[in-house]
């Protein structure tokens, strides 16, 4: 009889312990890792700087280009990320003279952005300003308030993307007369990647 209580005793306790020892090997939930699938790249981020350059326009002292802001479109990539549409590169409003950036290169934002495929840069123009050789003032008419230059680029993870806007001012500028100009910018996208 004593025999059996303790045969009792010590298989109880042999149970005991293998469910203390088993909950002390379990991984807890914090420790488990999701397996990601080996055909899908994680997504990266990548450094875009937009610039501007332009040869100048004739008979233009000053013509200064004030932004209301500078967006780039970004298209589906089904593998990586499914995100698409407009991405800001810059918060605050820049301008440029296009009488300053002859021969240079001036940045005019960049942003950490997803990597990705893009397919066009968008920019909102508040006003054109400027003043002539012969000291006359001047208020350029941008038709549709916008410049939009299509052109694709890539984006990618770790590396940096830097857009130049190369303007061409005799054709993008035009001085009509009486503080009247209309602005139609005429513009080549280079794009240089940069690991």
């Amino acid at each position: 009889m004593i025999m059996r209580k303790i045969g009792g005793s010590i298989i109880t306790l042999a149970i005991i312990l293998l469910m203390a020892l088993s909950t002390a090997c379990a991984v807890s939930p914090k420790e488990v890792t999701p397996a990601i699938p080996a055909s899908v790249p994680a997504v990266g981020w990548g450094i875009l700087e937009i610039r501007v350059t332009d040869p100048g326009p004739a008979d233009v002292k000053s013509a200064v280009v004030y932004l209301k802001n500078i967006q780039v479109h970004k298209v589906t990539d089904n593998i990586s990320d499914n995100t698409s549409g407009w991405i800001p590169i810059i918060g605050a409003p820049p301008s440029f003279d296009l009488m300053d950036v002859i021969g240079v290169e001036k940045i005019l934002g960049s942003a950490n952005i997803t990597a990705g495929s893009f397919t066009q840069i968008r920019m909102e123009v508040e006003k054109v300003v400027g003043v002539t050789v012969a000291g006359d003032n001047f208020t350029a008419e941008v038709p549709s308030g916008e410049l939009k230059i299509v052109g694709a680029f890539n984006v990618g993870g770790g590396g940096k993307t830097v857009l130049t806007l190369d303007f061409d001012g005799e054709k993008s500028l035009i001085v009509t007369g009486k503080g009247k100009a209309l602005f139609k910018p005429v513009v080549k996208l280079l794009i240089n990647n940069k690991d």
